[in-house]
């Protein structure tokens, strides 16, 4: 059985704050989905109402609401889980059991989690368990049809995300320009990018302006087209 963590422990500032309505967009957009899941702000709303993310949340007004980075993350899990035919019945369960027995605020933002079979599974040590069924050991022979959440990326003491890379070359990163899409290994945000060809400048001088290539920039600029469609 997992030990259990203090759960008086202080959280992490995180600089990432987002809106429901941004927040789906990002999920929506991203590109390390075999599915793109059809998220709403309404549906995440939901899902927060629920407990899959801070329960402090759980009853603050959708025109109050705004999540942090962990939360994003957490939304970001469930819907890669949903992608992968598990229930938020589960889900819900998996998410109060990992609560339980860890002490995190967010334990759907983790490196353990992975999707298989219907269920929610997390890896502790070298045991492999269902949270959807509070803890039941699980085959060994089962890790090879598990499902990885792709695109994140975890801090090595608490095994928290840290960074989620939704396409190829754009980062979020809470303490990088609050959280906002980045380009990956700057703090050059997209939207940056893709509102200088917008306004008429072209990719290459775009490119040649902050010492990056065409191709980096048009993944700005599509990723942000993307955002726009979402």
């Amino acid at each position: 059985m997992p030990t259990v963590l203090n759960e008086s422990a202080p959280t992490p500032v995180w600089e990432g704050i987002y809106e429901a309505a941004e927040a789906a967009k990002y999920l929506k957009a991203t590109s390390h989905a075999h599915v793109v899941y059809p998220l709403s702000s309404a549906k995440l709303i939901r899902w927060i109402r629920n407990g899959l993310g801070d329960p402090a949340l759980a009853h603050v007004p959708g025109r109050e609401l705004v999540i942090a980075f962990p939360d994003l993350i957490s939304m970001r899990v469930v819907a890669a889980l949903r992608n992968s035919g598990v229930s938020l019945q589960a889900i819900g369960t998996a998410e109060r059991w990992l609560r339980e027995v860890t002490g995190q605020r967010h334990p759907l933002a983790t490196e353990i989690i992975w999707a298989g079979q219907g269920q929610v599974f997390a890896e502790w040590g070298d045991q492999l368990v269902s949270g959807s069924a509070r803890g039941q050991m699980a085959l060994d022979m089962l890790r090879e049809y598990l499902i990885p959440i792709h695109g994140l990326t975890f801090d090595k003491e608490s095994g928290s995300a840290i960074s989620w890379e939704p396409s190829n070359g754009i980062v979020l990163q809470p303490q990088v320009q609050f959280g906002a899409p980045c380009i990956k290994g700057t703090r050059i945000p997209t939207r940056s990018l893709a509102g200088m060809v917008e306004a008429g400048d072209s990719v290459e001088s775009v490119a040649k302006a902050y010492n990056l290539t065409s191709e980096i920039v048009q993944a700005a600029c599509d990723w942000e087209h993307h955002l726009q469609s979402a």
